[in-house]
């Protein structure tokens, strides 16, 4: 395969995922493997729920929106020093809660897009806020030692408003970040914009077109379009600006297909051979420019690997890159290192797997590993999590078989996050609340009432 230009690692850092519980020497470690299989560029994004503007503080409290934003400060130096590109995600509209005015909030009626504590933009006040709070975290950045070579724009998810003066909301938006990428400039001044194009449309793409060619013809250098669940490219026919790069927004964070709820890693780590080799295929067939790769965490590591590892033109095959995951982080030799690629890969489609022969084969390989370390223990982890659900699902009524299985699930799956994954207070669509095993509700109105009978 042939190298893809631009390889950015899209890592937010937020919900209590690996980018933001991590210490410094954990994200250089990352950063330093990610370049090692052939990312090129990195990208974080603040995302403000829950969250008052950190730099808002008069009393210099040092509360989760500090201790979030100096995370945040440190990854981008380190990204930095290590060579890597790096790109300021926004999601402009959507600011934090204590400038969350009713006077300028957003409008979000007809569009399940539109999301998040956002404002108006057409309002001047709400401009005005929007426009000086990233400048803000921009100035205190390069303040503190970093450095921002792209400032890159997604309008939804979070983002919108669906009032008169917004709509449509996708030229609104465009202004916005041509606006953004002014005051970008007075603190960078190189800074470029990219834009991402997650859950636009066939027609907000073709006005969007109309509008920047019009208006701010060569603003916006590339724009990464949306892959969607269990496709491999993006929808063919898209328009973009004139100048404007075509590159592709890859979401990592599940198999080879969308099913079982099983994402961002609620049922152990995950592995897309086939889907990203034929994604990054696809790519260079179809002349794409690069990529963003939307990462969640940990759970996704091997699929980093097989994404940048391909797209960089370093290895040839998604066999090939799993044989080099598997001897670079397991330390095994020989004939193991391919028996290894071939039980990694078949989890990526994990209702397919013969658990018996999957435990079997685990106990043998894992016997020659002389490294050990977490990214084995998360794949005995997933191993582990299926077998305790398939004795679950086995039972044809609710029974102390399936009341000692499904509470030793809760408890990998607990000990995973915590121990193995190290993650914090897990929020949002990461907590495994959103991707509960079916028995998961009848456990909890009924593992307190066995429990008791095994006591008497």
């Amino acid at each position: 395969m042939s190298a893809l230009t631009y390889r950015e690692l899209y890592a937010p850092a937020h919900f209590g995922n690996f980018y933001e519980t991590a210490a410094d020497y954990e994200i250089k470690e990352m950063l330093q493997e990610a370049i090692f299989w052939g990312f090129n560029a990195y990208g974080d994004w603040f995302d403000a729920a829950d969250l008052k503007n950190p730099l808002n503080n008069p009393r210099a409290e040092f509360l989760t929106p500090q201790a979030i934003w100096e995370r945040k400060k440190s990854s981008y130096r380190i990204a930095s020093r290590l060579g890597l590109q790096t790109s300021w995600i926004v999601t402009p509209n959507h600011v934090f809660t204590d400038q969350l005015l009713p006077e300028i909030m957003a409008e979000m009626d007809g569009d399940d897009r539109f999301m998040g504590q956002l404002l108006c933009p057409s309002r001047s006040d709400g401009r005005k806020s929007i426009l000086e709070t990233q400048r803000g975290l921009l100035q205190d950045l390069k303040n503190t030692g970093g450095h921002i070579d792209y400032i890159t724009g997604c309008p939804f998810d979070y983002g919108g408003c669906s009032c008169k003066k917004c709509t449509p909301w996708i030229i609104t938006w465009g202004q916005l970040m041509a606006d953004l990428h002014d005051e970008a400039r007075e603190v960078f001044p190189d800074i470029r914009v990219r834009l991402i194009g997650w859950w636009w449309t066939d027609e907000e793409h073709e006005l969007f077109k109309a509008w920047a060619d019009s208006k701010q013809p060569g603003r916006f250098i590339s724009l990464a379009e949306h892959i969607r669940y269990d496709e491999t490219q993006p929808t063919p026919g898209i328009v973009l600006p004139e100048g404007c790069k075509p590159q592709a927004f890859v979401h990592i964070g599940y198999n080879n297909r969308n099913t079982h709820r099983d994402v961002y890693g609620t049922w152990g780590p995950l592995i897309a051979p086939e889907r990203i080799e034929q994604t990054v295929r696809n790519l260079e067939t179809n002349g794409f420019d690069g990529y963003s790769a939307y990462s969640e965490g940990a759970s996704d590591d091997v699929n980093k690997a097989l994404l940048a590892g391909l797209s960089s033109g370093k290895y040839s095959s998604s066999d090939n890159v799993l044989k080099a995951y598997a001897e670079r982080y397991f330390g095994i030799t020989g004939s193991q290192i391919e028996s290894w690629a071939e039980w990694l890969s078949g989890w990526a489609d994990p209702l397919s797997v013969n658990l018996t022969n999957a435990r079997k084969e685990f106990d043998v390989l894992k016997a020659g590993v002389r490294s050990p370390e977490w990214r084995l223990e998360q794949w005995e982890c997933r191993l582990r999590l299926f077998e305790e659900h398939s004795r679950v699902i086995e039972q044809k009524e609710w029974n102390e078989i399936a009341n000692t299985a499904a509470e030793r699930f809760v408890l990998e799956r607990d000990r995973m996050y915590r121990e193995v994954w190290k993650l914090g207070l897990v929020r949002h669509v990461l907590n495994y609340r959103y991707s509960q095993p079916e028995w998961f509700a009848h456990y909890q109105s009924q593992h307190e009432k066995f429990n008791r009978s095994s006591e008497m």
